[in-house]
């Protein structure tokens, strides 16, 4: 096991193979994995739930990754967070990597195994 614990990770990604995939590496590092495939989604998940961290795509349809990291950072300020894109932002997420708010680690699709759980291990850190 990579974590000192057993972590419950909200993965929020509208691609069901990616999805997938993801929900495996992390399972196999012993996570708990929920998966909703849009931002409005993660943002009701995070309300009834209680989560270590959020993993999730930016681009979506109904509420996008940044949108959705924006709202839920009044509610949850220091959740970690790992985006995954296809194409990020070369300047990173503007207002949400100037130190507010828990860390939030950029990846670019496709990701490997070992680099989400490297990004996941990065974030527990800087907490």
């Amino acid at each position: 096991m990579r974590f000192a614990r057993s972590l419950n990770i909200l993965l929020v990604e509208d691609d069901s193979l990616t999805a997938m995939a993801m929900a495996r590496m992390l399972e196999m590092a012993h996570c708990t994995v929920t998966t909703v495939t849009d931002g409005e989604a993660g943002l009701s998940a995070l309300a009834e739930g209680s989560f270590d961290a959020l993993i999730t795509d930016l681009v979506m349809p109904r509420l996008g990754g940044e949108a959705m990291i924006r709202q839920l950072r009044f509610d949850w300020p220091d959740l970690p967070i790992v985006v995954l894109s296809a194409s990020p932002p070369e300047d990173g997420i503007p207002g949400l990597q100037d130190g507010e708010g828990g860390p939030l680690v950029i990846l670019r699709k496709p990701v490997l195994a070992g680099e989400l759980l490297t990004a996941m291990e990065q974030v527990f850190l800087k907490t």
